[in-house]
Protein backbone atom coordinates (compact mmCIF):
# COMPACT_ATOMS: atom_id res chain seq x y z
CA UNK A 1 0.00 0.00 0.00
CA UNK A 2 3.13 2.20 -0.17
CA UNK A 3 2.32 2.91 -3.78
CA UNK A 4 -0.93 3.80 -2.65
CA UNK A 5 -2.62 7.02 -1.14
CA UNK A 6 -6.45 8.07 -1.14
CA UNK A 7 -8.07 11.34 0.45
CA UNK A 8 -11.40 10.94 1.15
CA UNK A 9 -14.43 13.79 1.73
CA UNK A 10 -17.86 13.09 3.11
CA UNK A 11 -20.54 14.93 2.87
CA UNK A 12 -22.48 12.53 5.51
CA UNK A 13 -24.43 10.62 2.87
CA UNK A 14 -22.71 11.50 -0.27
CA UNK A 15 -18.95 11.13 -1.16
CA UNK A 16 -17.96 14.66 -2.47
CA UNK A 17 -14.37 13.86 -4.08
CA UNK A 18 -12.46 10.83 -4.05
CA UNK A 19 -8.84 11.82 -5.28
CA UNK A 20 -5.97 9.06 -5.75
CA UNK A 21 -3.04 7.68 -7.35
CA UNK A 22 -2.19 4.37 -8.42
CA UNK A 23 -5.50 3.17 -6.70
CA UNK A 24 -6.97 -0.05 -8.75
CA UNK A 25 -11.34 -0.47 -9.04
CA UNK A 26 -11.76 -3.27 -6.83
CA UNK A 27 -10.06 -1.18 -3.86
CA UNK A 28 -11.88 1.94 -4.76
CA UNK A 29 -15.21 -0.36 -4.92
CA UNK A 30 -14.65 -1.10 -1.61
CA UNK A 31 -14.13 2.00 -0.03
CA UNK A 32 -17.23 3.20 -1.87
CA UNK A 33 -19.15 0.51 0.18
CA UNK A 34 -17.79 1.27 3.17
CA UNK A 35 -18.47 5.18 2.74
CA UNK A 36 -22.40 3.67 1.60
CA UNK A 37 -22.49 1.73 4.89
CA UNK A 38 -21.73 4.46 7.21
CA UNK A 39 -23.77 6.56 5.74
CA UNK A 40 -26.75 3.85 6.06
CA UNK A 41 -25.80 3.50 9.77
CA UNK A 42 -25.99 7.06 10.42
CA UNK A 43 -29.40 7.97 8.76
CA UNK A 44 -30.70 4.43 10.29
CA UNK A 45 -29.45 5.97 13.62
CA UNK A 46 -31.28 9.51 13.91
CA UNK A 47 -34.23 7.63 12.51
CA UNK A 48 -33.97 5.11 15.66
CA UNK A 49 -33.14 8.23 17.94
CA UNK A 50 -36.27 10.37 16.29
CA UNK A 51 -38.39 7.35 16.59
CA UNK A 52 -37.40 6.92 20.17
CA UNK A 53 -38.15 10.81 21.10
CA UNK A 54 -41.95 9.86 19.40
CA UNK A 55 -42.67 7.09 21.67
CA UNK A 56 -40.98 8.80 24.56
CA UNK A 57 -43.40 11.99 23.96
CA UNK A 58 -46.34 10.00 23.48
CA UNK A 59 -45.60 8.08 27.06
CA UNK A 60 -45.31 11.38 28.74
CA UNK A 61 -49.05 12.44 27.48
CA UNK A 62 -51.91 11.96 30.17
CA UNK A 63 -54.76 9.50 29.14
CA UNK A 64 -57.80 11.24 27.75
CA UNK A 65 -60.91 11.92 29.71
CA UNK A 66 -63.10 9.05 27.52
CA UNK A 67 -65.68 7.60 30.27
CA UNK A 68 -65.56 8.87 33.75
CA UNK A 69 -67.08 7.03 36.70
CA UNK A 70 -68.25 8.78 39.58
CA UNK A 71 -68.71 7.68 42.95
CA UNK A 72 -69.62 9.47 46.44
CA UNK A 73 -68.32 7.54 49.04
CA UNK A 74 -70.77 6.88 51.91
CA UNK A 75 -69.17 8.71 54.81
CA UNK A 76 -70.34 10.97 57.60
CA UNK A 77 -73.72 10.91 55.83
CA UNK A 78 -75.72 10.53 59.29
CA UNK A 79 -74.85 14.33 60.54
CA UNK A 80 -77.62 15.65 58.06
CA UNK A 81 -80.10 13.91 60.36
CA UNK A 82 -81.84 12.34 56.86
CA UNK A 83 -81.24 9.16 55.29
CA UNK A 84 -79.44 10.26 52.35
CA UNK A 85 -79.65 8.04 48.85
CA UNK A 86 -76.13 8.45 47.57
CA UNK A 87 -77.61 6.86 44.16
CA UNK A 88 -79.29 10.06 43.34
CA UNK A 89 -76.60 12.75 43.99
CA UNK A 90 -74.49 10.11 42.25
CA UNK A 91 -77.00 10.28 38.98
CA UNK A 92 -77.47 13.96 39.45
CA UNK A 93 -73.99 15.25 39.75
CA UNK A 94 -73.38 12.63 36.40
CA UNK A 95 -75.72 14.61 34.94
CA UNK A 96 -74.42 17.73 35.88
CA UNK A 97 -70.81 16.90 35.01
CA UNK A 98 -72.22 16.32 31.51
CA UNK A 99 -73.63 19.22 30.90
CA UNK A 100 -70.26 20.73 30.34
CA UNK A 101 -69.62 18.17 28.26
CA UNK A 102 -67.40 15.91 30.44
CA UNK A 103 -68.04 11.83 29.21
CA UNK A 104 -69.73 10.75 32.57
CA UNK A 105 -71.05 7.34 32.39
CA UNK A 106 -72.97 4.85 34.65
CA UNK A 107 -71.46 2.02 33.18
CA UNK A 108 -68.13 0.07 32.57
CA UNK A 109 -65.52 0.34 31.33
CA UNK A 110 -64.16 3.40 32.66
CA UNK A 111 -61.18 5.33 31.87
CA UNK A 112 -61.15 7.58 35.03
CA UNK A 113 -62.82 7.48 38.40
CA UNK A 114 -63.97 10.47 39.88
CA UNK A 115 -64.37 10.12 43.91
CA UNK A 116 -66.50 12.65 46.11
CA UNK A 117 -65.52 12.36 49.94
CA UNK A 118 -67.71 14.39 52.39
CA UNK A 119 -65.90 15.88 55.63
CA UNK A 120 -67.19 16.79 58.91
CA UNK A 121 -68.96 20.12 59.51
CA UNK A 122 -67.15 22.26 61.69
CA UNK A 123 -67.34 25.64 62.82
CA UNK A 124 -64.51 27.99 61.07
CA UNK A 125 -63.10 29.81 58.42
CA UNK A 126 -66.49 31.01 55.97
CA UNK A 127 -65.84 29.63 52.35
CA UNK A 128 -64.53 31.34 48.94
CA UNK A 129 -67.63 32.93 47.38
CA UNK A 130 -70.42 35.07 49.12
CA UNK A 131 -71.67 33.96 52.10
CA UNK A 132 -73.93 36.18 54.59
CA UNK A 133 -73.71 35.30 58.65
CA UNK A 134 -75.14 37.48 61.58
CA UNK A 135 -72.83 38.41 64.72
CA UNK A 136 -70.34 40.15 65.90
CA UNK A 137 -68.73 42.64 63.62
CA UNK A 138 -65.81 43.26 66.20
CA UNK A 139 -62.65 41.49 64.32
CA UNK A 140 -61.24 40.97 67.26
CA UNK A 141 -63.94 38.78 68.49
CA UNK A 142 -63.41 34.89 68.20
CA UNK A 143 -66.40 34.58 66.39
CA UNK A 144 -65.47 37.04 63.36
CA UNK A 145 -66.04 35.85 60.06
CA UNK A 146 -66.54 32.06 60.65
CA UNK A 147 -69.15 30.02 59.92
CA UNK A 148 -70.77 26.37 60.51
CA UNK A 149 -69.06 25.05 56.82
CA UNK A 150 -68.94 21.35 55.36
CA UNK A 151 -65.02 20.63 53.33
CA UNK A 152 -65.72 18.15 50.01
CA UNK A 153 -62.90 16.62 48.71
CA UNK A 154 -62.86 15.46 44.89
CA UNK A 155 -60.22 12.83 43.85
CA UNK A 156 -59.70 11.72 40.11
CA UNK A 157 -58.15 7.90 39.64
CA UNK A 158 -56.76 6.37 36.53
CA UNK A 159 -59.48 3.31 36.40
CA UNK A 160 -56.88 0.81 35.21
CA UNK A 161 -54.11 1.99 37.83
CA UNK A 162 -55.27 3.69 40.17
CA UNK A 163 -52.95 6.21 40.50
CA UNK A 164 -54.20 9.71 41.66
CA UNK A 165 -54.11 12.17 38.92
CA UNK A 166 -55.94 15.12 41.07
CA UNK A 167 -57.53 16.18 44.16
CA UNK A 168 -58.80 19.41 45.37
CA UNK A 169 -60.57 19.99 48.58
CA UNK A 170 -63.12 23.11 49.29
CA UNK A 171 -65.19 24.24 52.23
CA UNK A 172 -69.07 25.23 51.54
CA UNK A 173 -71.80 27.09 53.51
CA UNK A 174 -73.56 24.28 55.84
CA UNK A 175 -76.02 26.76 56.63
CA UNK A 176 -79.00 24.83 54.32
CA UNK A 177 -77.87 21.34 54.99
CA UNK A 178 -79.39 21.20 58.69
CA UNK A 179 -82.36 18.30 59.44
CA UNK A 180 -84.89 21.14 59.00
CA UNK A 181 -84.41 21.86 55.15
CA UNK A 182 -85.61 18.38 54.75
CA UNK A 183 -84.28 15.19 52.55
CA UNK A 184 -85.28 17.08 49.04
CA UNK A 185 -83.57 20.25 50.08
CA UNK A 186 -80.76 18.72 51.60
CA UNK A 187 -80.35 16.41 48.47
CA UNK A 188 -80.00 19.12 45.98
CA UNK A 189 -77.66 21.46 48.43
CA UNK A 190 -74.92 18.57 48.12
CA UNK A 191 -75.22 17.84 44.73
CA UNK A 192 -74.44 21.05 43.59
CA UNK A 193 -71.79 21.42 46.28
CA UNK A 194 -70.24 18.40 45.17
CA UNK A 195 -70.62 18.74 41.39
CA UNK A 196 -69.07 22.51 41.74
CA UNK A 197 -65.51 20.82 43.03
CA UNK A 198 -65.71 17.66 41.03
CA UNK A 199 -65.84 20.26 37.89
CA UNK A 200 -63.18 21.89 39.17
CA UNK A 201 -60.90 18.89 39.28
CA UNK A 202 -62.36 18.02 35.65
CA UNK A 203 -61.48 21.48 34.24
CA UNK A 204 -57.82 21.79 35.97
CA UNK A 205 -56.60 17.49 35.22
CA UNK A 206 -54.00 16.68 32.86
CA UNK A 207 -55.24 16.68 29.17
CA UNK A 208 -53.50 15.36 26.33
CA UNK A 209 -52.65 17.91 23.45
CA UNK A 210 -54.91 18.02 20.91
CA UNK A 211 -53.93 18.82 17.50
CA UNK A 212 -55.63 22.49 15.79
CA UNK A 213 -57.77 20.80 14.02
CA UNK A 214 -59.22 18.95 16.88
CA UNK A 215 -59.49 21.81 19.09
CA UNK A 216 -63.05 22.73 19.59
CA UNK A 217 -64.31 26.22 18.84
CA UNK A 218 -67.96 25.91 19.89
CA UNK A 219 -69.10 27.63 23.31
CA UNK A 220 -71.42 25.40 25.44
CA UNK A 221 -73.98 26.75 27.36
CA UNK A 222 -74.92 24.10 30.18
CA UNK A 223 -77.99 24.16 32.07
CA UNK A 224 -76.51 23.18 35.11
CA UNK A 225 -73.85 26.27 36.75
CA UNK A 226 -71.82 25.81 40.01
CA UNK A 227 -72.71 27.56 43.03
CA UNK A 228 -69.20 29.60 42.69
CA UNK A 229 -66.28 29.31 39.56
CA UNK A 230 -63.93 31.85 39.83
CA UNK A 231 -62.64 32.63 36.21
CA UNK A 232 -59.64 34.73 36.13
CA UNK A 233 -58.78 36.09 32.54
CA UNK A 234 -56.35 38.64 30.51
CA UNK A 235 -57.99 41.57 28.57
CA UNK A 236 -56.76 42.32 25.10
CA UNK A 237 -54.09 45.00 25.03
CA UNK A 238 -55.22 48.43 24.34
CA UNK A 239 -55.36 49.97 20.36
CA UNK A 240 -53.60 52.87 19.91
CA UNK A 241 -55.52 56.36 19.77
CA UNK A 242 -55.74 57.69 16.37
CA UNK A 243 -54.79 61.46 16.53
CA UNK A 244 -55.84 62.53 13.04
CA UNK A 245 -54.55 62.95 9.99
CA UNK A 246 -50.74 64.19 9.18
CA UNK A 247 -49.96 66.54 6.19
CA UNK A 248 -49.72 63.58 4.03
CA UNK A 249 -52.99 62.55 4.41
CA UNK A 250 -51.78 59.74 6.86
CA UNK A 251 -53.15 59.07 9.61
CA UNK A 252 -50.84 59.12 13.22
CA UNK A 253 -51.30 57.13 16.13
CA UNK A 254 -50.39 58.24 19.93
CA UNK A 255 -47.57 55.68 21.13
CA UNK A 256 -49.25 53.17 23.69
CA UNK A 257 -47.53 53.06 26.75
CA UNK A 258 -46.54 49.81 28.40
CA UNK A 259 -48.81 49.34 31.34
CA UNK A 260 -48.61 46.69 34.09
CA UNK A 261 -50.41 43.36 33.23
CA UNK A 262 -54.40 43.58 34.22
CA UNK A 263 -56.66 40.93 34.83
CA UNK A 264 -59.90 40.19 35.26
CA UNK A 265 -61.42 37.88 38.25
CA UNK A 266 -64.58 36.88 37.55
CA UNK A 267 -67.28 35.33 40.21
CA UNK A 268 -69.69 33.24 38.48
CA UNK A 269 -72.59 32.37 41.19
CA UNK A 270 -76.24 31.54 40.67
CA UNK A 271 -76.65 35.08 40.30
CA UNK A 272 -74.92 38.19 38.10
CA UNK A 273 -71.55 37.09 38.04
CA UNK A 274 -69.13 39.87 39.96
CA UNK A 275 -66.20 41.06 37.85
CA UNK A 276 -63.54 42.60 39.92
CA UNK A 277 -60.36 44.38 37.31
CA UNK A 278 -57.11 44.19 38.81
CA UNK A 279 -54.39 46.27 37.75
CA UNK A 280 -52.88 49.85 37.66
CA UNK A 281 -54.85 51.96 35.45
CA UNK A 282 -54.15 55.17 33.43
CA UNK A 283 -56.69 57.40 32.02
Amino acid sequence: MTDQSFDVWLDLATLRRVKYKLGDVGLMKKLLAVCLMSGAFLLNGLLVQQTWADVSKALDQPKPLKAIEFVLVEEHLEQFGVSLNTQTIEQQARANLNEWEFPMQATAPFSHQLQARLGLISHQTTPVGFSFSSGSSDPRAADYQKADVLPITCSLFDAETQQLLLERTSTFSAHELNKKAGLASITDKLTDQISTICLEVLEDAPKPMLADDQVKTTTIKPKWMPDVKVEVIEPPAPTPVVNGSAGNGATTASPVIKEEPRKELIIHNQGTPVIIQMGHERR
